[in-house]
């Protein structure tokens, strides 16, 4: 697990992806595209990146975590020694 809260890159990933959509829309209509055509090619872009941000934090997610590093106020482990008498 990593140490951000849950959903946190998903979260970023909608706002990036609201932003891209709003300026698809701005760049579409001053390009001179009709409003219809640039409002369906922000949502598609919407899609792409809302899901890759959703991907994202899938990952991060399912990702299980590292195994525990030894503590080091154990000491090293005894050995069995064989003394031949």
């Amino acid at each position: 697990m990593t140490g951000l809260r849950p959903y946190t890159i998903a979260r970023y990933g909608v706002y990036a992806a609201a932003t891209v959509a709003v300026i698809s829309v701005w760049l579409g209509t001053r390009a001179g595209l009709a409003f219809d055509l640039a409002l369906l090619r922000s949502v598609f872009y919407f899609v792409i990146v809302a899901s890759l941000g959703f991907g994202a934090e899938a990952v991060l997610l399912l990702t299980p975590p590292p195994p525990p590093a030894p503590s080091p106020s154990a000491g090293p482990e005894p050995t069995e020694t064989l003394e031949l008498e």
